[in-house]
Order: structure tokens, then C-alpha cells, then sequence
């Protein structure tokens, strides 16, 4: 069927216009190719169901109808060696830490940080000001002068555009409320088995949808050069509803007649579902699909008109905005017309309904390319250019099937397997003492011997000798045991061939040296590495179209908690006008790389605890799973040594200079206590003078026999003399 011309004006693009397109790109889309049923068999190796039909070249060599009736003494069994690889790897896979980073792409990212550093340097030079002002007064400056060159660092590493951190919070929310952990686990289980992986993203009540889509369940353009399904011309997707879903999902555009179709039984209304385009590859035997419908999603890549308006404005200066064919211009006002891609949708309902057939809400444009739009569906194959899918399990496909006809001949070995049988005259039993075949071997399997008749005579009355007895050795040991090494064989190199050796599964000898099992787990991880580097480059687009469908969503704002990876509540609040305004690009870090960083950073963890860090932080530095955390962390860490190196070093001049006042207190005190010993030495020496000057006045002070003037006046002059000397003390 033909595709209707696209490249046309908004009103001729009718209900039937729409139709046509949906019919044409359908007809286009093909559900039960050997591709599906190829990718079919992919799962069902996985869960190890196996096609007795891949294994007829073993179990009927001949082709022969008869030689298929035989019964054999085995059975062929499927003994999965797909499994556990994949199982492992899915493992390994949650268990790498999720490494992301928002960052802003608009153009004025360089007058924003202008900005910024010209707020910060001019608080920088009020504080310099507000210092040298208090310097010239005489006072102490509230805080201590920066280093111009270390606060121009600082100010470098610490911006960070707020637009950039509310994507980051975007982000963060999304992960949590559409439960991204477990829809990338159930993404890379599809990428290991069908080596694709597909996603739709859309706008539900006000918030992000996100679902995971199968990839039986998709097609789309295969372009050489499209590595991601958002970039395809056109996608459709198959549901299987019950017709109360279909209710359920449009209620708001289906017409009373439309649900009286979906009711109606087969051959009234409806044609059914289950032709050449069914996604079924194999019908139920009990289908009864009465109530239930087929449901066809198509988006494609039409053209519309667009044009660039030229005007001015209020203060005089030229400007320019988007405007649709519709718009009508005023006088003085210029308009360039431009054709651009555009997404459309609709949906196809049990072959007869339409609905939904309008432009795609969410077109997801860039600023500075109109005609740049990503489909709401995305995926990605892993294969090179021009050739089919490769996954895990197309790779081991060939190594399962001999694994299983290798255990199939070895359960024919074991059947066949008698071990040593003797051969012994019959006659010998002694029939004549009462002895039958029965009794003879029960007595020697439960007793260790037998008894025979030495007389017994031959069917020709011959005699029966010893000699006639003989072994036979039926035993296959040596060749199960060969058999068993093959098998061994034949799962190692299938390991090997994927990167999955016996050290990377846990599997360490006593013999295997550290250095050696480190060795063999990293040349192990290296050969596997490109699986998960193309996963993560796909998850990289993912987000980044989370948050472009986030911006129409949260058109009018958003603001909710959430729980954040560390367990700890958060708030998100989203400014619709600038949320909306802004460019996002989400950066990946290698997971690998991260985890690498990781362990070396935990296994330092017991070195930190025993160099005095405090338990919270080892803790946390324990339980991350991003490394940009843990290096803020440790940076925190620094900040808070540095800072008790400082308060110690204060610390210990303070105890310094106390120690110092101290020993300054304790020599003056003492030489205050000595100036007031010799003061009170020199008081007693007084006191004794002028006790022996009251003892002259009662005596005779010159001698001569008698107490006359001359005594009394020279002992005045004396007592003057120490009244004197007390009066100046």
C-alpha cells in the first residue's frame, strides 16, 4: 500500500488522510517473520524449553517414520548451560553503581557564569573593604583575608548552573517514581537474550509514562545508519488487550458504536485477530479470543509548515519567534516559511477503529534545529552494520544444542552400559539337591557364593566341567568418562567464549594465585565489557528523553517528595518557565571505571576507621554505589581534617600562651612574696632599734655614772633617727 504524500498543509491532513497512513505503515510492519520467531526462540532457550525438530539429525538420522516410532533407551533432555550465564551477567549488572550527571546546553550557560562570578567577586571586594575599614579604626576584621588566587579556584569549582541541579533533582525523582532499578534490569535481560531492547516514554495525567516494550512486540524502519529506534522514519507496536482495557485506555475517544464492535462476536463486526501479521508466533491451542482485540500503535515522521517571524519589539529590538502556518501576520512583520519533521500518532483497533490521530504531544525538538523530533518509542540492537541482532543466546544457541545430543548419547552409553557378565553351564546348579535358578541367585548376590553339582552331566551325558565358565566385560566406564570430559569441555569453552571463566564465577582453585585470579577475572570482565558500554550509551538517551517528556508533563510546575538512592527524603520543585526553557544533556560515566574506583575507595575504608575518621563516614563510604559521592564525601572529610587541624593548632597556641601567663603570674607572685619578707625583715630590725633606743632613755647613755640632759638629749635624736626611717618604710 502506498504511503500518502506527508509533505502537506495542516488542513488537508484528514480523519482519512490519517487512516491511510496508519494502514500503509502497518502493511509495512511484519510480526511473524523468521526474525520473530527467531527472537521467540531465543527466550524459550532461555528458560530451556527446547524444538525436538532442531535435534531430528540425531534422534532420526534417516528421516524415517519408522526409525521416529522406535523407542531408545533415552530420552533427549535440555541441560541448560544459557541460564546461568545470563544470570550472572544480570547480576554483575545490578550491582554496578548508576553513575549519571545532568548538565545544561543552553547557549547562555556563559553569561549565567559570568554573572555569577561577578556576584561573587563583588561580594569578595565588600568583604576586603568591610576588613581594611576595620583595620583603620583599630578593630579586629570579623574574618580572616582569602587568598585572591584561592578564592578565584574556589569560585571556578564551586558553580554549578541551578538549572543543572533542578534537571539532576528531575532526574532523581523520575528514577524513583517509575521504578527505573527494575525496568533496566528488565532492558538488559532482553538486550543478553534477543540482543535488543525497546522503551516508550509519553505523558499520563500530568507525569511521565514509561514502559518497557518487548521486542516481539515492535518494528519499525531498519535504516543502516539509525543505531537508536528514536531516530526511525516510522514505529509500530502490538498489543493484545481485553476489550475492558481497551475501555480502560480509551474511554475518552471510542463511540458508543465502536464498543458495541469490540463486544461483538466473530463475524458481525469483527475479523478477529491471528493472520499473517499476528505477534503471535505460536496460537494457544484454547484460544478464545472472543474478548480480546488487537491493538496497533503507529508513529511516523510526517512534514509541517513552520515559520521563523521577524518583528520588533517594545524597546525597538528585533526579535524573532516560531510560529505555525496559521499564524497571520501584522504590517511591518516578515515570516520565513520552513518544512520540518514532525511525529504523529494513532492507534488501530481490532482492524476497524481509529482513534487518537493527531501530532505527537511530546516532539522533543532541539533549540537550534526545528526540524529535529525523536519518536516517544526507543531502542537499540546489538549487531554490526548490515547484519541481524546478536545476543548472548544466539551466540550459545550452537553450543547448547551439542550439549544436549552430548548428553543424549551419554544416556545411551549409560543404557547400554551392562558391565561384566559371566557365562555359566546351567547344569552345574545343583537341580538335584532342590536348587532352581532363583535360589541360586539369590544366594549369590546375598551370600557372596554359590554351591554347584561337580556331578551334573552335560544334554549329552557329558561331564560337566569348570572350564566352561567364561566372563564378559560390558562395561562402557572408560567411554563415559570421556564422555563426561567432553561435556566439561564443550561448557568451558562456551564460558570462555563469553568472558565468563571459572574465577569470575567464584570458582578459585587452592593452586590459583591472587595475582593470577585477578588476572583472569579482569581479562574475563574486558571481553564482556562492550555489552554493557552499549547498554549504558543506550540508558545515556533514555534519560535524556525522560526529562525532555518530563518538561511537557510538568508544564505547570511540579512539586513532590521523593525517595532519593541514599534513603533520605527529598523535595522537587519545578519552575515550569525556566524548567521548560532549558537544554539537557545527561553524561554516563563508565560503570566499570566506577566500580573499579569503588572497591579500591571501600577497601581503604578500614584504613580510614583505623586513622581516626569518624564511623558515620566510613559507613557511608561503605554503603554508596556512586563514586561522586564518595569523593564528596572525602572531600567533606578534608575540609572537616583541615579544620581540626586548625582549631588544634589554635588549641595549643592558646594552651601556650596560658602556660606562659601562668609561669608570668606565678614569678610575680613570688617576687611579690620576697619584696614582703624583707619589707617585714626590715620593720623587726626597726622595731629592735627602737626598742633598744627606750631601753637607753631608762640608762645611762653616755656612761658617766649618772642621767643628765646631755643622756636625754642625745637619746631624742636617736629615737628621731628611727621614727624616721619607720615613717619612710
Amino acid at each position: 500500500m502506498h504511503i500518502p504524500k506527508q509533505k502537506v498543509p495542516r488542513s488537508r491532513k484528514t480523519k482519512d488522510w490519517a487512516k491511510d497512513t496508519i494502514r500503509a505503515f502497518i502493511n509495512r510492519s511484519a510480526f511473524s517473520s523468521s526474525t520473530k520467531h527467531t527472537t521467540q526462540k531465543y527466550y524459550e532457550a532461555y528458560n530451556g524449553n527446547i524444538q525436538e525438530s532442531d535435534y531430528n539429525y540425531v534422534t532420526n538420522p534417516y528421516n524415517s517414520e519408522a526409525w521416529a516410532k522406535k523407542n531408545f533407551p533415552a530420552r533427549l533432555r535440555n541441560y541448560n548451560i544459557l541460564k546461568p550465564v545470563v544470570d550472572l551477567l544480570l547480576g554483575e549488572k545490578a550491582k554496578r553503581p548508576q553513575a549519571y550527571q545532568v548538565v545544561v546546553r543552553n547557549a547562555d550557560i556563559q553569561s549565567r557564569f559570568d554573572q555569577y562570578r561577578q556576584k561573587q567577586y563583588q561580594e569578595y571586594l565588600e568583604q576586603i573593604f568591610v576588613s581594611e575599614m576595620s583595620k583603620a579604626k583599630g578593630e579586629e576584621p570579623d574574618a580572616p583575608e582569602e587568598d585572591p588566587k584561592n578564592y578565584q579556584e574556589q569560585v571556578l569549582s564551586n558553580y554549578r548552573d541551578s538549572r543543572a541541579i533542578v534537571g539532576q533533582e528531575a532526574l532523581n525523582y523520575l528514577f524513583d517514581w517509575l521504578g527505573l532499578e527494575d525496568n533496566i534490569q528488565k532492558l538488559f535481560f532482553d538486550w543478553l537474550v534477543a540482543g535488543e531492547c525497546y522503551t516508550y516514554k509519553d505523558v499520563c495525567m500530568n507525569d511521565v509514562d514509561y514502559q518497557v516494550v518487548s521486542p516481539l512486540d515492535i518494528d519499525y524502519e531498519k535504516s543502516p545508519d539509525t543505531d537508536y529506534i528514536e531516530d526511525a522514519d516510522w514505529v509500530v507496536r502490538r498489543k493484545i488487550m481485553s476489550v475492558n482495557e481497551v475501555v480502560d485506555r480509551f474511554y475518552d475517544v471510542l463511540s458508543p458504536k465502536d464498543i458495541d464492535n469490540l463486544e461483538a462476536p466473530h463475524g458481525k463486526y469483527r475479523d478477529g485477530y491471528g493472520g499473517h501479521q499476528s505477534m503471535f508466533v505460536n496460537k494457544p491451542e484454547d484460544d478464545e479470543s472472543d474478548r480480546m482485540v488487537e491493538v496497533l500503535h503507529v508513529c511516523w515522521k510526517s512534514f509541517a509548515r513552520v515559520g521563523i517571524l521577524s518583528y520588533t519589539d517594545e524597546m525597538g529590538s528585533p526579535q524573532e519567534m516560531v510560529v505555525d502556518e496559521t499564524y497571520k501576520k501584522d504590517e511591518g512583520q516578515e515570516i520565513k516559511y520552513f518544512w520540518v519533521n514532525e511525529v504523529w500518532e494513532g492507534y488501530q483497533i481490532d482492524n476497524n477503529i481509529y482513534v487518537s490521530m493527531n501530532p505527537h504531544v511530546v516532539q522533543r525538538n532541539e533549540m537550534n534545529n526545528l526540524s529535529v523530533c525523536k519518536m516517544p518509542y526507543n531502542g537499540r540492537v546489538y549487531s554490526n552494520r548490515h547484519s541481524d541482532s546478536i545476543s548472548i543466546i544466539s551466540m550459545g544457541l550452537a553450543y547448547q544444542v551439542l550439549y544436549n545430543v552430548f548428553h543424549y548419547r551419554l544416556e545411551l552409553s549409560i543404557a547400554k552400559n551392562k558391565d561384566k557378565i559371566m557365562l555359566m553351564e546351567m547344569n552345574t546348579i545343583p537341580k538335584r539337591h532342590g536348587w532352581d535358578e532363583e535360589k541360586f541367585m539369590y544366594y549369590a548376590d546375598a551370600m557372596g557364593f554359590a554351591f554347584v553339582d561337580s556331578t551334573a552331566e552335560g544334554k549329552n551325558r557329558e561331564r560337566v566341567t569348570f572350564n566352561q565358565y567364561q566372563v564378559l566385560d560390558m562395561s562402557l566406564g572408560q567411554y563415559i568418562a570421556a564422555q563426561f570430559q567432553l561435556l566439561q569441555a564443550i561448557k568451558t569453552e562456551w564460558e570462555e567464549m563469553v568472558g565468563v571463566s571459572r574465577q569470575r564465577k567464584g570458582q578459585v582453585n587452592s593452586s590459583d594465585g591472587v595475582g593470577t585470579t585477578e588476572r583472569a577475572i579482569f581479562q574475563s570482565s574486558v571481553i564482556s565489557e562492550e555489552i554493557f558500554r552499549r547498554f549504558e550509551a543506550f540508558m545515556e538517551r533514555e534519560y535524556a528523553g525522560l526529562l525532555d517528556t518530563s518538561k511537557i508533563a510538568w508544564r505547570d510546575g511540579k512539586k513532590m517528595t521523593y525517595v532519593a538512592s541514599d534513603l533520605r527524603t527529598a523535595l522537587l520543585n519545578i519552575d515550569p518557565e525556566e524548567y521548560q526553557e532549558s537544554e539537557y544533556g545527561v553524561f554516563v560515566k563508565s560503570s566499570s571505571r566506577e566500580m573499579d574506583k569503588l572497591q579500591q575507595l571501600k577497601g581503604l575504608a578500614m584504613a580510614f576507621a583505623q586513622n581516626g575518621q569518624q564511623p558515620a563516614t566510613v559507613a557511608e563510604i561503605i554503603d554508596s554505589n556512586n563514586f561522586s559521592k564518595v569523593k564528596k564525601l572525602l572531600q567533606e572529610v578534608d575540609e572537616k581534617q583541615k579544620e581540626l587541624q586548625k582549631m588544634q593548632q589554635e588549641m595549643q597556641q592558646q594552651q601556650q600562651q596560658q602556660v606562659a601567663e601562668a609561669q608570668q603570674q606565678i614569678q610575680n607572685q613570688q617576687q611579690a612574696f620576697e619584696a614582703d619578707q624583707n619589707e617585714k625583715d626590715r620593720v623587726v630590725k626597726l622595731e629592735v632599734e627602737r626598742m633598744k633606743v627606750a631601753t637607753k632613755v631608762s640608762s645611762d647613755a653616755d656612761g658617766n655614772g649618772r642621767r643628765d640632759d646631755i643622756d636625754r638629749q642625745r637619746l631624742e635624736i636617736e629615737r628621731k633617727k628611727v621614727d624616721a626611717a619607720r615613717s619612710k618604710s
